[in-house]
């Protein structure tokens, strides 16, 4: 005997481009999208009985018409209108939507921002995941991935635990360079996503840059600390942080000292370290 005990499907890749146009000012969003249905699908499983799956592609095109008929100011809120949308089947009993936000910055003209002229890139992709289950409260998360950082100084790892495999020597002035992962929960919705997320992102940056630092581990927990301060509404913060080594380089040979000055940089290997941090 079989027994089907879990199971969910959905459209993954979904690329979406809009354009906002008031007068010669155009606002653009880009976004990739991912919708996740849990529901009375076992059928589909267990006897091929298609009657109550939504085929992903009609997921899709979901995406464009909302996207075309309805106004949104933030991943979270279009996350919120797909699972309305989508919370209207009965046979649906829960709707994951994940988005990211790519980053788009309007180009500096002499007479300022550009009105509808972008350049990509910008400090981090943001993120988006809503979980809306029947019956249940939203869940709502965002955060922020590969938000590259670097500082020259005010960083030290020393004091660590020694054995006889151990070749590291301690530093008290090194070079910390990493790109954050971040998403947090909130505990309820702000007045604005998108205010949320900008003064998260912000406070992270700031943390970052003042922080003395005796680890990555010291910087996550200072992180997380200033983040919850800052923005009430979030309940919790995980955030993960690659440490991407910056070696100095020995000029010895070459009858050269190195006063901290001339590094090599180096992806592999590499330590990852993570934490979450909660309010009590």
């Amino acid at each position: 005997m079989a027994r089907l005990v879990e199971s969910s499907y959905g459209k993954c890749g979904v690329r979406l481009t809009k354009v906002v146009r008031d007068g010669e000012r155009h606002t653009l969003v880009e976004l990739d999208v991912q919708v996740i249905l849990v529901g009375a699908f076992d059928k589909v499983y267990t006897e091929g009985d298609n009657s109550t799956c939504i085929p992903t592609d009609t997921m899709k095109n979901t995406v464009y018409a909302l996207a075309r008929e309805k106004d949104f100011d933030s991943p979270e809120a279009f996350a919120g209108l797909l699972a309305d949308h989508f919370l209207e089947f009965g046979q649906v009993s829960c709707v994951e939507i994940l988005a990211e936000e790519e980053p788009w910055t309007r180009i500096s003209t002499d007479g300022g921002p550009h009105p509808h002229a972008f350049t990509r890139g910008g400090p981090g992709v943001r993120t988006c995941r809503l979980l809306a289950e029947r019956g249940a409260p939203r869940r709502t998360w965002a955060g922020v991935n590969g938000l590259e950082v670097l500082k020259t100084t005010r960083s030290a790892f020393a004091g660590f635990h020694k054995d006889r495999l151990t070749t590291l020597p301690e530093t008290h002035d090194r070079i910390f360079a990493t790109s954050v992962e971040a998403t947090w929960e909130y505990a309820r919705a702000p007045r604005s996503f998108a205010a949320a997320f900008d003064s998260a992102r912000s406070c992270m940056l700031e943390c970052f840059a003042g922080h003395d630092s005796a680890s990555v581990q010291h910087t996550i927990w200072a992180m997380g600390e200033a983040l919850l301060a800052r923005v009430p509404e979030i309940s919790e913060v995980s955030i993960r942080m690659p440490n991407r080594h910056r070696l100095l380089v020995n000029l010895q040979p070459f009858g050269m000292d190195n006063p901290n000055e001339i590094f090599v940089a180096t992806r592999e290997p590499y330590g990852l370290i993570s934490g979450t941090i909660t309010r009590e």
